[in-house]
């Protein structure tokens, strides 16, 4: 097992002179959904994936009391959660601050940590000639007949294109009949429009 990763050039802000700087950016394979980790967890010990999905749904009612009380969350092999507080000014007064919960903080355990840096990196070199439009369409099949769904991002990070580019691709497959779209905003899924296309055997 590996983590394929790229390497980009990090934008200079305001034309600011110097030597160039880079960062590398994991390219994600898929999501684990909730029912992929209900059947490998039920694989690998002795409970059903019933059962394993209505301890998960106790762990997230527990998550959210917790951080209702005020409390930080301690998992020994997973890490540390905690409340993302965010502010913005008010809108009533300029002199003020409206301050609300904004998410939640993970902080990855050191053995979890430790475990991860052993894991291997691989990096992907860009193509020097894009691929074409049949290319990423059938990149993007294969990619759907593995993990079910599409997003934005993962078909930017399957197909090695922009954001900008994904979007417009898939849009594209929207107006061909061959994807459907589902969700809003950051939460936007695309799935199969019909599922004979694709063979999955």
């Amino acid at each position: 097992m590996s983590i394929k990763f790229k390497v980009y050039s990090t934008p200079k802000p305001n034309g600011r002179e110097g030597s160039n700087v880079t960062h590398a950016r994991a390219i994600s394979q898929g999501t684990y959904n909730l029912e992929k980790v209900c059947r490998l967890i039920s694989e690998r010990s002795a409970v059903s994936s019933a059962e394993v999905k209505s301890v998960l749904d106790s762990f997230a009612w527990v998550v959210e009391l917790a951080l209702e009380d005020g409390c930080h969350i301690e998992l020994d092999d997973l890490g540390y959660f905690s409340p993302s507080l965010r502010t913005v000014p008010s809108k009533q007064d300029e002199n003020k601050n409206t301050v609300y919960v904004d998410g939640i903080n993970y902080r990855c355990s050191t053995s979890l940590r430790k475990k991860l840096r052993e894991i291997d990196l691989v990096r992907v070199k860009d193509k020097k000639k894009p691929d074409s439009w049949e290319e990423r369409k059938n990149k993007m099949l294969s990619y759907i007949v593995d993990w079910d769904s599409i997003s934005p991002r993962g078909y930017a990070e399957a197909i090695g294109c922009s954001r900008y580019r994904a979007e417009a691709d898939l849009k594209k497959f929207v107006e061909e009949g061959v994807l459907v779209k589902v969700g809003y905003r950051n939460k936007v899924m695309y799935l199969l429009a019909n599922e004979e296309k694709v063979n999955k055997c």
